[in-house]
């Protein structure tokens, strides 16, 4: 009997006590205290994780190096760029759940929106894995998102550096932001796919960075779906005229400074056409995840030069440095980020 009491208590101690979180809907998760197999339903949730501790992570949603997301095999783990791309709720995709299952996932993490939640729901609802769910929509829920996921993989340490860091950055940008005047704000044109002629609405979390910079977006509507992208004319380009373009394709920024009737627009006449940097993740959009809190400085340093009141290199440098654990040379910045 004291034997079979001694090997009890030793797995015990292997497994750890289960713990039990709530996730943002107050529903109670009892989770192991050692996970090894963890499944995000969508890239910025995954981007997450993969900066607290990305070892647990058994699948990615697409794949690792894309035309939004590229250079990750020199900034990201050789364990995350190897890691099998598994299928996305993102987007219009549905992933095919015996392939999840098959893998075996002790958790499921995903992404809380309105825009999502009755898809994932509704599969979710055919399968009993353990999930919770985080709402990544507004980036300021970002520090209390790392300090949540810190508790949930035991590395509270390096989520609560991570979220300090995102604390310090937000509240950075807002107070910058607060000192423009409404009216003297910049005139944003957020250009999309290859022809530019693609775009989001001004409330939108595709375009939160931008208005988080302190950008006058031209496009005012309300998001409608998850995925974005709504389609325009250049007729109606024209007529917003914006101050400044950002573009997120490299092959429509390559041309645009010589496409006929976009240098009828006083931006690209000005030169303020600018390129989103996309290594190791997509600073802005596609997807959109925690750099949209670097990118609001970066927005902010492109559009008000001179009342930006940090220096842009200096504040990516730090912030590689937290969440990448790399440090980044003045080379490497022009190399990557053209700054």
């Amino acid at each position: 009997m004291r034997l079979l009491l001694v090997v009890l208590l030793f797995f015990s101690a292997l497994l750890g006590a289960p713990r039990t979180f709530l996730d943002v809907n107050n529903k109670e998760v009892v989770l192991p205290e050692h996970l090894s197999r963890i499944f995000t339903t969508a890239p910025p949730v995954s981007f997450l994780i993969a900066v607290i501790d990305d070892t647990p992570l058994m699948g990615v949603n697409f794949p690792q190096i894309n035309k939004s997301n590229k250079n990750g095999d020199k900034f990201l783990s050789k364990h995350f760029m190897e890691l099998p791309m598994l299928g996305t709720w993102h987007g219009d995709s549905v992933p095919n759940l015996e392939t999840i299952l098959e893998a075996r996932p002790e958790l499921l993490v995903t992404w809380d929106t309105p825009l999502l939640n009755q898809k994932i729901s509704k599969d979710l609802a055919r399968i009993s894995v353990s999930t919770l769910k985080v709402n990544l929509d507004d980036v300021h829920n970002y520090p209390d998102v790392f300090r949540f996921m810190g508790k949930v993989l035991n590395k509270e340490e390096r989520a609560n550096k991570l979220a300090d860091m995102a604390s310090k950055y937000l509240k950075e940008i807002d107070q910058f932001v607060k000192t423009l005047p409404q009216e003297k704000r910049v005139k944003l044109y957020y250009a999309e796919e290859e022809d530019g002629l693609a775009t989001d609405c001004d409330k939108s979390f595709h375009t939160e960075a931008f208005v988080l910079g302190g950008a006058d977006l031209v496009h005012k509507c309300q998001q409608a779906t998850i995925l974005g992208l709504q389609r325009v004319s250049f007729e109606q380009v024209a007529t917003y005229d914006p101050d400044a373009i950002i573009v997120q394709e490299a092959s429509f920024f390559k041309k645009i400074f010589d496409d006929a009737k976009w240098k009828t627009l006083k931006a690209v006449q000005n030169k303020r056409v600018y390129l989103v940097p996309n290594t190791p993740f997509n600073w802005v959009d596609r997807p959109p995840s925690f750099m949209r809190i670097l990118s609001a400085h970066w927005v902010a340093s492109r559009l008000y030069p001179k009342q930006y009141c940090h220096s842009i290199q200096d504040k990516v440098k730090e912030f590689y440095r937290v969440f990448f654990t790399v440090e980044l040379s003045d080379e490497a910045l022009k190399q990557y980020f053209n700054l």
